[in-house]
Protein backbone atom coordinates (compact mmCIF):
# COMPACT_ATOMS: atom_id res chain seq x y z
CA UNK A 1 0.00 0.00 0.00
CA UNK A 2 3.00 2.25 1.06
CA UNK A 3 4.33 1.53 -2.34
CA UNK A 4 1.72 2.35 -4.69
CA UNK A 5 1.28 6.01 -2.66
CA UNK A 6 5.19 6.60 -2.92
CA UNK A 7 4.66 5.65 -6.60
CA UNK A 8 1.76 8.04 -7.37
CA UNK A 9 3.39 10.90 -5.67
CA UNK A 10 6.94 10.18 -7.43
CA UNK A 11 4.85 10.10 -10.47
CA UNK A 12 3.77 13.77 -9.69
CA UNK A 13 6.62 14.92 -8.71
CA UNK A 14 8.09 13.87 -12.35
CA UNK A 15 5.46 15.67 -14.11
CA UNK A 16 5.25 18.65 -12.02
CA UNK A 17 9.82 18.82 -12.76
CA UNK A 18 10.53 18.71 -9.14
CA UNK A 19 11.97 14.98 -10.02
CA UNK A 20 14.29 14.45 -13.34
CA UNK A 21 13.15 12.07 -15.28
CA UNK A 22 14.28 8.36 -14.30
CA UNK A 23 15.36 9.04 -10.53
CA UNK A 24 11.67 8.23 -9.73
CA UNK A 25 12.72 4.44 -10.92
CA UNK A 26 16.01 4.95 -8.71
CA UNK A 27 13.51 6.14 -5.79
CA UNK A 28 11.55 3.06 -5.87
CA UNK A 29 14.60 0.37 -6.39
CA UNK A 30 16.19 1.92 -3.13
CA UNK A 31 12.48 1.60 -1.54
CA UNK A 32 12.39 -2.27 -2.96
CA UNK A 33 15.86 -2.46 -1.58
CA UNK A 34 15.47 -1.83 1.89
CA UNK A 35 11.84 -3.08 2.35
CA UNK A 36 11.33 -6.70 1.15
CA UNK A 37 7.42 -6.44 2.10
CA UNK A 38 5.28 -9.28 2.47
CA UNK A 39 6.55 -12.42 1.36
CA UNK A 40 4.43 -15.50 0.48
CA UNK A 41 7.25 -17.88 1.00
CA UNK A 42 8.57 -16.81 4.11
CA UNK A 43 4.88 -17.00 5.78
CA UNK A 44 4.61 -20.43 4.36
CA UNK A 45 8.28 -21.33 5.97
CA UNK A 46 6.65 -19.93 9.18
CA UNK A 47 3.82 -21.60 9.27
CA UNK A 48 5.30 -25.13 8.27
CA UNK A 49 7.75 -24.69 11.00
CA UNK A 50 4.80 -24.52 13.37
CA UNK A 51 3.27 -27.75 12.36
CA UNK A 52 6.58 -29.12 12.39
CA UNK A 53 7.22 -27.72 16.07
CA UNK A 54 3.52 -29.72 16.85
CA UNK A 55 4.24 -32.49 15.19
CA UNK A 56 7.49 -32.90 17.32
CA UNK A 57 5.58 -31.94 20.75
CA UNK A 58 2.64 -34.70 19.90
CA UNK A 59 5.18 -37.52 18.97
CA UNK A 60 7.43 -36.51 21.75
CA UNK A 61 4.53 -36.21 24.62
CA UNK A 62 2.81 -38.98 23.03
CA UNK A 63 5.77 -41.83 23.62
CA UNK A 64 7.57 -40.00 26.35
CA UNK A 65 6.61 -42.95 28.96
CA UNK A 66 8.29 -45.22 26.57
CA UNK A 67 11.93 -42.85 26.12
CA UNK A 68 14.58 -43.48 28.59
CA UNK A 69 15.01 -40.11 30.71
CA UNK A 70 18.35 -39.44 29.16
CA UNK A 71 16.99 -39.76 25.78
CA UNK A 72 14.11 -37.52 26.73
CA UNK A 73 16.38 -34.58 27.29
CA UNK A 74 18.87 -35.49 24.49
CA UNK A 75 16.24 -35.33 22.22
CA UNK A 76 15.09 -31.85 23.10
CA UNK A 77 18.45 -30.95 23.11
CA UNK A 78 19.10 -31.83 19.65
CA UNK A 79 15.90 -30.41 18.69
CA UNK A 80 16.96 -27.31 19.63
CA UNK A 81 20.13 -27.51 18.14
CA UNK A 82 19.28 -28.52 15.05
CA UNK A 83 16.61 -25.51 14.49
CA UNK A 84 19.15 -23.04 15.98
CA UNK A 85 21.89 -24.24 13.45
CA UNK A 86 19.62 -24.16 10.46
CA UNK A 87 18.78 -20.58 11.59
CA UNK A 88 22.53 -19.61 11.25
CA UNK A 89 23.20 -21.09 8.35
CA UNK A 90 19.95 -19.54 6.55
CA UNK A 91 21.17 -15.96 7.89
CA UNK A 92 24.54 -16.30 6.44
CA UNK A 93 23.20 -17.82 3.30
CA UNK A 94 20.45 -14.10 3.40
CA UNK A 95 17.23 -16.34 3.39
CA UNK A 96 15.54 -14.21 6.29
CA UNK A 97 12.63 -15.97 6.20
CA UNK A 98 13.67 -19.50 6.87
CA UNK A 99 15.80 -18.22 9.30
CA UNK A 100 12.75 -17.11 11.10
CA UNK A 101 10.77 -20.79 10.35
CA UNK A 102 13.69 -22.51 12.27
CA UNK A 103 13.71 -19.99 15.38
CA UNK A 104 10.03 -21.07 15.47
CA UNK A 105 10.12 -24.18 15.20
CA UNK A 106 13.23 -24.09 18.12
CA UNK A 107 11.47 -22.03 20.43
CA UNK A 108 8.51 -24.15 20.33
CA UNK A 109 10.77 -27.30 20.75
CA UNK A 110 11.97 -25.22 23.72
CA UNK A 111 8.79 -25.01 25.78
CA UNK A 112 7.74 -28.14 25.09
CA UNK A 113 11.41 -29.41 26.68
CA UNK A 114 10.74 -26.95 29.46
CA UNK A 115 7.16 -28.70 30.61
CA UNK A 116 8.39 -31.92 29.46
CA UNK A 117 11.05 -32.13 31.52
CA UNK A 118 9.93 -30.46 34.44
CA UNK A 119 6.90 -32.93 34.57
CA UNK A 120 9.19 -35.94 34.24
CA UNK A 121 12.07 -34.38 37.36
CA UNK A 122 8.95 -33.17 39.16
CA UNK A 123 10.20 -29.43 39.11
CA UNK A 124 8.87 -27.06 41.17
CA UNK A 125 6.97 -24.19 39.86
CA UNK A 126 3.90 -23.14 38.11
CA UNK A 127 2.42 -21.13 34.67
CA UNK A 128 4.26 -17.64 35.58
CA UNK A 129 7.65 -19.47 35.91
CA UNK A 130 7.11 -21.06 32.65
CA UNK A 131 5.77 -18.62 31.21
CA UNK A 132 8.92 -16.31 32.29
CA UNK A 133 11.48 -19.16 31.48
CA UNK A 134 9.99 -19.75 27.29
CA UNK A 135 10.00 -15.70 27.28
CA UNK A 136 13.89 -15.45 28.54
CA UNK A 137 14.31 -17.87 25.98
CA UNK A 138 12.49 -16.32 23.08
CA UNK A 139 14.34 -12.97 24.49
CA UNK A 140 17.88 -14.76 24.00
CA UNK A 141 16.95 -16.05 20.66
CA UNK A 142 15.85 -12.62 19.71
CA UNK A 143 18.64 -10.87 20.71
CA UNK A 144 20.85 -13.20 19.07
CA UNK A 145 19.76 -13.76 16.12
CA UNK A 146 17.80 -10.05 15.14
CA UNK A 147 14.77 -12.25 15.16
CA UNK A 148 11.04 -10.44 14.62
CA UNK A 149 9.44 -13.41 15.18
CA UNK A 150 11.33 -14.11 18.24
CA UNK A 151 10.81 -10.53 19.19
CA UNK A 152 6.93 -10.71 19.02
CA UNK A 153 6.88 -14.19 20.84
CA UNK A 154 8.90 -12.54 23.75
CA UNK A 155 6.16 -9.94 23.90
CA UNK A 156 3.51 -12.44 24.01
CA UNK A 157 4.74 -14.46 26.68
CA UNK A 158 5.64 -11.80 28.35
CA UNK A 159 1.62 -10.93 28.81
CA UNK A 160 1.11 -14.74 29.62
CA UNK A 161 3.80 -14.52 32.49
CA UNK A 162 2.22 -11.20 33.96
CA UNK A 163 -1.44 -12.47 33.36
CA UNK A 164 -0.30 -15.93 35.33
CA UNK A 165 1.06 -13.78 37.70
CA UNK A 166 -1.46 -11.35 38.59
CA UNK A 167 -4.52 -11.64 40.22
CA UNK A 168 -6.64 -9.87 37.78
CA UNK A 169 -9.41 -12.76 38.06
CA UNK A 170 -9.50 -13.51 41.75
CA UNK A 171 -10.05 -11.89 45.06
CA UNK A 172 -6.26 -11.69 46.40
CA UNK A 173 -4.76 -8.39 46.66
CA UNK A 174 -1.11 -9.27 47.30
CA UNK A 175 1.17 -6.90 46.19
CA UNK A 176 3.77 -8.94 43.63
CA UNK A 177 7.27 -6.60 44.16
CA UNK A 178 9.11 -9.08 42.25
CA UNK A 179 6.38 -9.71 39.90
CA UNK A 180 6.37 -6.16 38.79
CA UNK A 181 10.14 -5.59 38.42
CA UNK A 182 10.37 -9.16 36.93
CA UNK A 183 7.20 -7.49 33.97
CA UNK A 184 9.39 -4.34 34.12
CA UNK A 185 12.30 -5.69 32.72
CA UNK A 186 10.56 -8.34 30.08
CA UNK A 187 8.87 -4.50 28.77
CA UNK A 188 12.29 -3.26 28.67
CA UNK A 189 13.94 -6.21 27.23
CA UNK A 190 11.21 -6.97 24.53
CA UNK A 191 11.46 -3.01 23.64
CA UNK A 192 15.27 -3.32 23.21
CA UNK A 193 14.78 -6.91 20.96
CA UNK A 194 12.22 -4.88 18.83
CA UNK A 195 14.81 -2.31 17.92
CA UNK A 196 17.23 -4.71 17.32
CA UNK A 197 15.24 -6.86 15.05
CA UNK A 198 13.19 -4.04 13.74
CA UNK A 199 9.95 -5.43 14.86
CA UNK A 200 7.11 -2.70 15.08
CA UNK A 201 4.85 -5.60 16.26
CA UNK A 202 7.54 -6.62 18.95
CA UNK A 203 7.75 -2.51 20.03
CA UNK A 204 3.84 -2.07 20.20
CA UNK A 205 3.38 -5.30 22.05
CA UNK A 206 6.85 -3.69 24.59
CA UNK A 207 4.63 -0.56 25.01
CA UNK A 208 1.04 -2.19 25.97
CA UNK A 209 3.56 -4.61 28.30
CA UNK A 210 4.39 -1.39 29.74
CA UNK A 211 0.54 -0.02 30.00
CA UNK A 212 -0.68 -3.35 31.19
CA UNK A 213 2.13 -2.92 33.50
CA UNK A 214 1.49 0.10 35.28
CA UNK A 215 -2.65 -0.41 35.68
CA UNK A 216 -1.71 -3.86 37.31
CA UNK A 217 0.60 -2.12 39.90
CA UNK A 218 -2.51 0.89 40.26
CA UNK A 219 -5.18 -1.78 40.05
CA UNK A 220 -3.39 -4.11 43.12
CA UNK A 221 -1.91 -1.28 45.36
CA UNK A 222 -4.85 1.26 45.51
CA UNK A 223 -8.63 1.42 45.39
CA UNK A 224 -8.97 3.90 42.23
CA UNK A 225 -11.33 3.10 38.83
CA UNK A 226 -8.85 2.13 36.35
CA UNK A 227 -10.37 4.59 33.99
CA UNK A 228 -9.01 7.83 36.30
CA UNK A 229 -5.27 6.74 36.18
CA UNK A 230 -5.30 5.26 32.57
CA UNK A 231 -6.49 8.98 31.30
CA UNK A 232 -4.19 10.69 33.49
CA UNK A 233 -1.33 8.48 31.85
CA UNK A 234 -2.85 9.31 28.49
CA UNK A 235 -2.61 12.81 28.96
CA UNK A 236 0.67 13.06 30.21
CA UNK A 237 2.10 10.83 26.93
CA UNK A 238 0.11 12.72 24.62
CA UNK A 239 1.63 15.82 26.00
CA UNK A 240 5.12 14.40 25.70
CA UNK A 241 4.82 13.14 22.40
CA UNK A 242 3.05 16.42 20.86
CA UNK A 243 4.50 19.32 22.73
CA UNK A 244 8.42 17.80 24.40
CA UNK A 245 9.88 16.39 21.51
CA UNK A 246 11.59 19.75 20.81
CA UNK A 247 12.89 19.67 24.41
CA UNK A 248 14.64 15.66 23.72
CA UNK A 249 15.58 16.50 20.42
CA UNK A 250 15.73 13.53 18.56
CA UNK A 251 14.37 10.79 20.97
CA UNK A 252 10.30 11.23 20.35
CA UNK A 253 9.36 12.26 16.88
CA UNK A 254 6.48 14.96 17.06
CA UNK A 255 2.90 13.33 16.68
CA UNK A 256 4.55 9.93 16.49
CA UNK A 257 3.77 6.65 17.96
CA UNK A 258 3.90 7.90 21.59
CA UNK A 259 1.12 10.65 20.75
CA UNK A 260 -0.73 7.51 19.37
CA UNK A 261 -0.46 5.86 22.47
CA UNK A 262 -1.20 8.93 24.55
CA UNK A 263 -4.43 9.69 22.56
CA UNK A 264 -6.05 6.23 22.90
CA UNK A 265 -4.98 5.69 26.61
CA UNK A 266 -6.74 9.41 27.14
CA UNK A 267 -9.87 8.51 25.38
CA UNK A 268 -10.20 4.89 26.34
CA UNK A 269 -9.67 5.96 29.63
CA UNK A 270 -12.36 8.96 29.75
CA UNK A 271 -14.43 5.97 28.53
CA UNK A 272 -14.02 3.95 31.15
CA UNK A 273 -14.93 6.29 33.84
CA UNK A 274 -17.75 7.67 32.11
CA UNK A 275 -19.24 3.55 32.11
CA UNK A 276 -18.35 2.71 35.66
CA UNK A 277 -20.34 6.15 36.65
CA UNK A 278 -22.78 4.94 39.10
CA UNK A 279 -26.22 6.74 38.85
CA UNK A 280 -25.00 10.17 37.88
CA UNK A 281 -27.63 11.76 36.87
CA UNK A 282 -28.33 12.95 33.04
CA UNK A 283 -26.75 16.70 33.94
CA UNK A 284 -23.31 15.57 34.64
CA UNK A 285 -23.75 12.55 31.84
CA UNK A 286 -24.25 15.04 29.07
CA UNK A 287 -21.27 17.33 30.73
CA UNK A 288 -18.88 14.16 30.80
CA UNK A 289 -20.32 13.77 26.77
CA UNK A 290 -19.35 17.14 25.87
CA UNK A 291 -16.30 17.08 27.81
CA UNK A 292 -15.19 13.86 25.73
CA UNK A 293 -16.38 15.45 22.42
CA UNK A 294 -14.56 18.48 23.44
CA UNK A 295 -11.21 16.32 24.14
CA UNK A 296 -11.39 14.57 20.64
CA UNK A 297 -11.63 17.80 18.80
CA UNK A 298 -8.80 18.95 20.85
CA UNK A 299 -6.93 15.97 20.02
CA UNK A 300 -7.86 15.71 16.64
CA UNK A 301 -6.57 19.66 16.07
CA UNK A 302 -3.57 18.87 17.68
CA UNK A 303 -2.15 15.53 16.14
CA UNK A 304 -5.06 14.77 13.95
CA UNK A 305 -2.68 16.37 10.79
CA UNK A 306 -0.01 14.25 10.85
CA UNK A 307 -0.96 11.17 12.59
CA UNK A 308 -3.50 8.77 10.84
CA UNK A 309 -3.69 6.73 13.61
CA UNK A 310 -4.76 9.70 16.22
CA UNK A 311 -7.10 10.98 13.84
CA UNK A 312 -9.02 7.74 13.05
CA UNK A 313 -9.27 6.85 16.74
CA UNK A 314 -10.65 10.56 17.41
CA UNK A 315 -13.34 10.09 14.80
CA UNK A 316 -14.18 6.75 16.58
CA UNK A 317 -13.90 8.44 20.30
CA UNK A 318 -16.19 11.24 18.77
CA UNK A 319 -18.80 8.66 16.87
CA UNK A 320 -19.39 6.54 19.90
CA UNK A 321 -19.78 9.16 22.05
CA UNK A 322 -22.11 10.94 19.85
CA UNK A 323 -23.98 7.49 20.15
CA UNK A 324 -23.98 7.49 23.48
CA UNK A 325 -25.40 10.25 24.31
CA UNK A 326 -28.25 9.86 22.03
CA UNK A 327 -28.70 6.28 23.80
CA UNK A 328 -29.15 7.76 27.37
CA UNK A 329 -31.19 10.65 25.98
CA UNK A 330 -33.50 8.98 23.67
CA UNK A 331 -36.21 8.76 26.08
CA UNK A 332 -36.40 12.72 25.69
CA UNK A 333 -35.44 13.31 22.13
CA UNK A 334 -35.66 16.67 22.83
CA UNK A 335 -32.95 16.83 24.77
CA UNK A 336 -31.09 14.37 22.14
CA UNK A 337 -31.74 17.54 19.91
CA UNK A 338 -30.47 20.15 22.01
CA UNK A 339 -27.71 18.72 23.04
CA UNK A 340 -26.89 17.68 19.25
CA UNK A 341 -27.48 21.19 17.91
CA UNK A 342 -25.53 23.00 20.39
CA UNK A 343 -22.77 20.48 19.61
CA UNK A 344 -22.93 20.74 15.74
CA UNK A 345 -23.11 25.00 16.47
CA UNK A 346 -20.28 24.42 18.26
CA UNK A 347 -18.29 22.44 16.17
CA UNK A 348 -18.97 24.51 13.05
CA UNK A 349 -17.21 27.54 14.67
CA UNK A 350 -14.05 26.12 15.77
CA UNK A 351 -14.07 24.81 12.43
CA UNK A 352 -14.61 27.87 10.57
CA UNK A 353 -11.78 29.20 13.39
CA UNK A 354 -9.12 26.92 12.05
CA UNK A 355 -10.41 27.43 8.44
CA UNK A 356 -9.02 30.56 8.28
CA UNK A 357 -5.99 30.17 10.90
CA UNK A 358 -5.05 27.25 7.93
CA UNK A 359 -5.95 29.92 5.16
CA UNK A 360 -3.86 32.27 6.57
CA UNK A 361 -0.90 30.30 7.30
CA UNK A 362 -0.92 28.94 3.90
CA UNK A 363 -0.73 32.95 2.91
CA UNK A 364 2.62 33.79 5.03
CA UNK A 365 4.33 30.35 3.16
CA UNK A 366 3.18 31.49 -0.24
CA UNK A 367 4.29 35.36 0.57
CA UNK A 368 8.77 36.23 -0.07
Amino acid sequence: MFRRYLSREIDQWTRSGLLPPGQGEILLADHDRRHTGFSLSGVLAVLAAVLFGAAVIALIAANWEFIPRLMRVVTIFVFIICGLSVASLALKRGSGGLSEAALVFTLLCYGAGIALVGQMYHLSGDEAAFMLTWAVGALVVSLCFSSAMAAVSAGLLGFGYMFAEASFFDSRSDVHLTGYLIVLALAFAVGLSAWRSRSAIAGHLAALLLICWAMWIIKETTDLEPGYPLAVMGAVVFGIGSFAPGLLGSAISRHGAVSSYGAVMLLSGLGLIQVTLVNPGLALEMALAAFILLISVAVLAVAGGENRLVRRFAYFAFACETIYVVSETLGSLLGSSGFLFLGGIALAVIAFAVMKIEKRFKNREVLP
